[in-house]
């Protein structure tokens, strides 16, 4: 599988990781909630003779008192308090850096640094980087569509005024048309050297130039049809396109069209 080299703006994922580390601190902070009261004694370990020993520090004294086995279930709240606090520590620093390089870090600045010129400047200047439109247009190169010599029938023609083979694969094309994501239908896709297929589309996300596949199951409650396209998503597997991560499926039966709502959250989930 071809892939470009693209630099992507992950400042959505450096979000989405803030955010996990924003809802972790809430969560230590309220567990430290509960030490308020607890007074500054830390727990010290040592080993003797191959036995575990357990001591109460004191220290602001000092002081080192030993506890007894009959005991030691008292000093698991002092153990888990010091944990909390550590972690709590651990967190913050996390999130101080991770809010600074949100702040500062955008890698579409430097897109932008060249879009925003000019047409004069533009045409003397040499960009350090492809503009993203020679990313997309490259991408076409490497995937060219309407790949599968199977003669198609009907009359479905979707908004970029192309032929397709449903209604349903009709809907998939004019939608990702209308959100302006880079799409072929039916692009030759090499799996092994014995092995091809013929997704319904390509599609490249145009924040991280991430190649996605998508295959629309439309007659799933016809056996000979859900074999031969389980047989077809085993091929996928077996030569490493993962439905989830690499692969889109949408499904529908004959008692259960396509759902259109979901399809939309698929394409806001993977590609936009």
């Amino acid at each position: 599988m071809n892939e470009l080299k693209y630099l992507y703006d992950f400042r959505n994922e450096l979000e989405e990781q803030l955010e996990l580390i924003t809802t972790l601190m809430r969560k230590s902070r309220k567990n430290l909630m509960k030490y308020k009261d607890m007074d500054n004694t830390s727990v010290y370990i040592s080993k003797s003779n191959g036995c575990i020993q357990f001591y109460l520090y004191d220290k602001y004294n000092k002081k080192k008192n030993y506890v007894r086995k009959s005991d030691v279930k008292n000093i698991k709240k002092y153990i888990q308090r010091d944990y909390d606090v550590r972690v709590n520590e651990v967190l913050s620093n996390i999130h101080a850096s991770l809010t600074q390089i949100v702040e500062q870090c955008n890698v579409d600045d430097i897109y932008k640094e060249y879009e925003n010129l000019d047409n004069k400047r533009k045409n003397i200047v040499i960009p350090i980087i492809n503009t993203r439109q020679e990313y997309i247009d490259e991408w076409y190169t490497l995937y060219p569509g309407m790949q599968n010599t199977f003669p198609i029938e009907g009359t479905y023609v979707t908004e970029k005024n192309e032929k397709v083979r449903s209604k349903s694969e009709k809907i998939i094309a004019d939608m990702l048309y209308k959100y302006d994501i880079p799409y072929v239908y039916e692009p030759r896709l090499e799996l092994s050297p014995f092995t091809a297929v013929f997704p319904d589309f390509a599609i490249m996300n145009k924040r991280t130039g991430k190649t996605y596949y998508w295959e629309h199951l439309g007659l799933v409650s016809d056996i000979d049809y859900a074999i031969k396209n389980f047989l077809k998503l085993q091929e996928y597997i077996s030569n490493g396109v993962f439905p989830g991560r690499d692969l889109i499926l949408s499904i529908e039966s004959e008692n259960k069209s396509l759902d259109v709502i979901s399809v939309d959250k698929m394409i806001k989930e993977y590609l936009l």
